[in-house]
C-alpha cells in the first residue's frame, strides 16, 4: 500500500500526529489545530476526492513581508486539510533522505546550520583557502516544472500515485489571488509543505558532482559556498556551479555573490568566518538593527496616540523580540537561538544588538535619542522582561558543557 493510501487510514494520522507532538518547536495552537483534524476526518473528503481521480485544490497566493526586511515575497499556501495533507507527505518524503549528497544540509532530517558550519571549518587549513559563495534569486519559484518532474518520477518510481499527486500539484498553473483564479508560472511553490524536498532534489546531481570531485563545497536549499587552494581551481568550480544554474533556468542574485581570497573572512548562513572565528555576520547584525529600529517607532507612535504607558508598549516591544530570538515555536520560524547560539563561537554582535535594543527602548520612552533616555535605568529594563543576548548565548554555552563527576 502506498502512503498516501495508508493516509485515508486514522492510523497513519496518529502516527502523523505523535511525530508532531514530540517536536520541540511546534506551538500548542497549531497541535490542537491537528487534533481537530484528525477527530473530524477532515482529511477524508480530499483524500477520497484525489484518489477516485479528481483534481487537487489551486494553491493561495499570498505576498508577504521578508524576514528582516521591508522587501516583499511570494509564497503559496493550501486550505487547512490540504496542508495537513502535504506536511504528512513531506514527514514521508524524509525517507528518501538518502539520494542527496553529504554536503546538502537544508530540511533533512538531523541537519541544518550548524552542520553545515561544522563541515566546512573542521577542514584542515581552511583559513588558506579561498571561496566563492552565492544566491540564487527567488530558487522556489523560478524551478521548471518541465525538468523537475522527471526527477520527482525517478526518486518516486515506487509511489506513482505520490508522483501523480506532485506532478498535479506543480503543473496546475492556476492560484488563487484576491478571490480570484489566475495563471501564472511559480515553479515549486515557496511556502507550500512539499517545496523543501522539491528545492533539494532539483539541485541534487550539482551536489553529488561536487562532492565526489573532493570540493569543498556545501548548500542550504539557494545558499552554495565552495572553497579552492587556488583562484584557477575555484574558477573551474564557479563554472560548475553558474553553468548548471543556468542549464536549469536559474539566475544568481548579483547582490549576493562574493569571491574572498585565502585568510580573508567569508560569509555563509548569517554566519562570517573570520581568523578561526564565527560570528553574526554583519549584514544579519544590519538586518536586525533595521527590524528593531522600525518596530521602536511604530510602538512610540502607537503610545502616542493611543496614551499608552512607556511601561505597557516597552514591554510589547520586549516580548516581540523575545519571541524571534528565543521563544517563537512556529515551524517554519527559526529562531536565533535555534539558528546562531549553536554555531557562533564568540558574542561580540550579540554585544552589539544588546546595546541598540536598549537604545531602541529608551527611544519608546521618550521619542528622542538623548541622555535624557539614559533615566529609564537597565534595571528597569530588566523588570519589563528583557533578556540580554549576550546572557543568554553564554546561558546555553554553559548548560551545553558536560557534567564531570
Amino acid at each position: 500500500m502506498e502512503y498516501l493510501e495508508r493516509l485515508t487510514e486514522p492510523g497513519a494520522w496518529e502516527e502523523y500526529y505523535e511525530d508532531c507532538a514530540g517536536r520541540e518547536y511546534i506551538t500548542k495552537r497549531e497541535l490542537a489545530k491537528l487534533r481537530r483534524l484528525i477527530d473530524s476526518g477532515a482529511y477524508r473528503e480530499p483524500l477520497a476526492g484525489w484518489l477516485s481521480g479528481g483534481d487537487f485544490p489551486c494553491a493561495q497566493r499570498r505576498i508577504i513581508n521578508k524576514m528582516g526586511s521591508e522587501k516583499k515575497r511570494v509564497v503559496y499556501t493550501f486550505g487547512d486539510a490540504e496542508n495537513h495533507i502535504l506536511k504528512a507527505i513531506a514527514r514521508h518524503l524524509h525517507r528518501y533522505d538518502t539520494v542527496f549528497a553529504p554536503n546538502l544540509f537544508s530540511f533533512r532530517v538531523n541537519s541544518g546550520v550548524r552542520k553545515a558550519v561544522a563541515y566546512l571549518t573542521r577542514r584542515p587549513g581552511l583559513a588558506a583557502k579561498c571561496a566563492y559563495k552565492l544566491d540564487i534569486h527567488d530558487y522556489f519559484n523560478s524551478v521548471n516544472v518541465d525538468l523537475m518532474v522527471p526527477m520527482v518520477r525517478e526518486v518516486l518510481s515506487e509511489e506513482p500515485l505520490l508522483c501523480r499527486l506532485i506532478e498535479q500539484i506543480l503543473r496546475n498553473p492556476r492560484v488563487w489571488c484576491d478571490g480570484a483564479l489566475v495563471e501564472e508560472t511559480k515553479g515549486i511553490m515557496a511556502g507550500i509543505p512539499l517545496s523543501s524536498f522539491l528545492a533539494n532534489l532539483y539541485l541534487s546531481d550539482l551536489d553529488r558532482r561536487m562532492y565526489e570531485a573532493g570540493a569543498l563545497y556545501a548548500r542550504y536549499s539557494d545558499d552554495i559556498i565552495v572553497f579552492a587552494d587556488s583562484e584557477e581551481e575555484l574558477a573551474r568550480y564557479r563554472a560548475e556551479i553558474t553553468g548548471t544554474l543556468a542549464d536549469r533556468g536559474l539566475a544568481v542574485n548579483p547582490k549576493k555573490v562574493s569571491q574572498t581570497a585565502a585568510h580573508e573572512p567569508w560569509t555563509f548562513l548569517g554566519i562570517t568566518f573570520r581568523d578561526g572565528v564565527l560570528d553574526v555576520s554583519e549584514a544579519s547584525v544590519r538586518k536586525l538593527k533595521g527590524k528593531m529600529r522600525r518596530r521602536a517607532r511604530k510602538l512610540y507612535r502607537w503610545k502616542s496616540r493611543s496614551h499608552a504607558t512607556d511601561e505597557r508598549a516597552i514591554r510589547a516591544y520586549i516580548r516581540h523580540f523575545n519571541a524571534k530570538f528565543y521563544d517563537n515555536h512556529a515551524e517554519n520560524e527559526l529562531t536565533w537561538a535555534r539558528w546562531f547560539f549553536p554555531v557562533i563561537t564568540t558574542a561580540d554582535s550579540l554585544a552589539v544588538l544588546d546595546r541598540y535594543m536598549v537604545e531602541c527602548i529608551r527611544y519608546i520612552a521618550t521619542g528622542r535619542h538623548s541622555k535624557a533616555n539614559y533615566r529609564l535605568r537597565y534595571e528597569t529594563i530588566k523588570q519589563y522582561g528583557f533578556r540580554s543576548l549576550v546572557h543568554e548565548y553564554w546561558l546555553g554555552r554553559e548548560e551545553e558543557e558536560p557534567t564531570v563527576g
